[in-house]
């Protein structure tokens, strides 16, 4: 039984498909499409390096436009019907006055250096599919994102033009909040963040502990909507970096202390009390008590019986008692 079935947020799940996509090819390979030497020099080509590329944007005033691309091998994926109209000389003239345009596209051919940064990147930026299009000011803050399929210029066009405007929205926003203090500031710190809403929890930290600390009572109600996620980011990070190495060198009875003193420290919701709980019985069971690995699944049970999480407890127990 694995103790990772209990996993409280999976910092890289999701990512996991895209580096064994990369492994057997799985993004399209840099060949297959018009490198920046090959376009006319009234259009925008598109670059395969951020760094040089935020260089540009900051001496152009631009915007950076990302593309993760899909395996063009696919003819049936989305990435191949966009990757056509992407490449349009007029597309790229046109978008390329707001933007500085970078494609990131690995294959099993390439270093296997750059094969990480590509990975890294898209890891960092939250990348699901392909093709995932990312916003980002030229300081590689990114604030918004877009999985549009489109088979016409037009379409992409009024896609970024729309979610270039989130940038405006947030400079304004923190305009006014460095005008302002307490609960004001609050305020304006959360427009800010609901302008990059698709960005706020894992590039915009800073900004959402300080709205917190501003509204300690709750009274604009903003440390209710942003410290849930806050105190859950917390908790995978400690299980993540502390309880399963601890687990994984068969300190179970150490990784139970680490979850106990967890729960002493951060006030966890009741799904996250019930994922601890249930983690806490699988580890008592490795430990040998099949007792108390019981107890321990059917307190998670009770906290939600009706929940995705106490559906696994309750097949988790199963298989403890053998059945």
């Amino acid at each position: 039984m694995s103790l990772r079935s209990f996993k409280v947020l999976a910092c890289c799940g999701v990512f996991a498909g895209l580096a064994f996509a990369l492994g057997v090819g799985g993004f399209a390979r840099q060949g297959q499409r018009p490198s920046s030497h090959d376009v006319p020099s009234e259009a925008a080509g598109w670059l395969q390096d951020l760094r040089p590329a935020l260089e540009m944007a900051k001496a152009q005033q631009k915007d950076i436009l990302l593309e993760f691309s899909a395996p063009q091998e696919d003819a049936g994926s989305p990435g191949a019907l966009e990757s056509g109209v992407l490449d349009r000389t007029s597309f790229r003239r046109d978008v390329g006055r707001s933007f500085i345009l970078v494609r990131m596209a690995s294959s099993s051919d390439m270093p296997p250096a750059r094969i990480t940064q590509v990975t890294t990147c898209a890891e960092r930026l939250g990348v699901a599919r392909f093709p995932t299009f990312v916003l980002m000011d030229s300081d590689a803050k990114p604030y918004a994102r877009s999985e549009l399929v489109a088979s016409n210029e037009i379409d992409y066009q009024n896609e970024f033009s729309r979610l270039r405007k989130l940038h405006a929205q947030r400079d304004e926003s923190l305009a006014l909040a460095n005008a302002t203090k307490g609960i004001e500031r609050a305020k304006h710190l959360d427009a800010a963040l609901t302008a990059v809403e698709s960005f706020a929890e894992s590039e915009y930290a800073d900004l959402r502990h300080e709205v917190i600390d501003l509204d300690p009572d709750n009274a604009a109600g903003l440390r209710a909507k942003y410290e849930p996620a806050i105190l859950a980011r917390q908790i995978d990070a400690t299980i993540q970096n502390e309880v399963y190495p601890l687990a994984d060198r068969g300190d179970y009875s150490a990784a139970i202390a680490r979850i106990d003193r967890l729960m002493n420290e951060i006030k966890p919701t009741r799904a996250q009390l019930q994922l601890m709980m249930a983690f806490k019985g699988q580890l008592f069971y490795s430990l040998g008590d099949k007792g108390k690995a019981a107890e321990l699944m059917d307190k998670a049970i009770t906290i939600d019986p009706a929940s995705e999480s106490a559906g696994r407890a309750r097949a988790a127990k199963l298989q403890m008692s053998g059945g």
